[in-house]
């Protein structure tokens, strides 16, 4: 009996210890609503030599709205509508997209350290059903990059350089 006791609380010591060492592993709890203020304003992404995207993006309230523009030739069309929601449960954002052409896609995001952002493309804001992954990464307080991947996280296509053209 006493070796079961001194058995059990060796167990329950160990325990503590390791879990009190992963939680050390832990960093500080981001502020995702804070770190998405860098993402607001309007955005230029140089597509080709003839063709540009604009993002604009703006708090409504805790939300964020964003429209996105294609500029082809000088001719400026809406390429698509987005709203973001941030979920305190998960920690992340959950955003949907919707296309001119009418149709729509469910996004999970966050912010992963103060200047890495990276979202996915899921099924019905279901975090198992990963579609497509990106990633986008400040490189100074008015730029950025982003790049997409499969869902293995193997990069596809090329890596997109963004510039603010103005603050909100």
């Amino acid at each position: 009996m006493k070796k079961i006791v001194l058995s059990s609380f060796l167990y329950v010591f160990l325990l503590f210890i390791f879990s009190g060492i992963q939680a050390q592993n832990q960093g500080p709890k981001l502020d995702q609503l804070k770190l998405m203020q860098q993402l607001i304003g309007t955005w230029k992404t140089d597509i080709s030599k003839d063709s540009t995207m604009i993002i604009e993006t703006e708090f409504c309230g805790k939300s964020i709205i964003e429209t996105d523009y294609l500029v082809v030739n000088g001719k400026k069309e809406v390429d698509s509508k987005w709203s973001y929601g941030f979920s305190p449960e998960t920690g992340m954002f959950k955003f949907f997209a919707v296309y001119p052409n009418g149709n729509c896609q469910t996004w999970l995001g966050s912010f992963t350290s103060e200047k890495k952002w990276v979202q996915m493309l899921v099924q019905d804001f279901n975090p198992d059903k990963v579609l497509m992954k990106a990633e986008l990464n400040f490189t100074g307080p008015d730029s950025f990059t982003a790049f997409q991947m499969k869902p293995d996280g193997q990069k596809i296509g090329k890596e997109m350089k963004s510039v603010r053209v103005k603050n909100q």
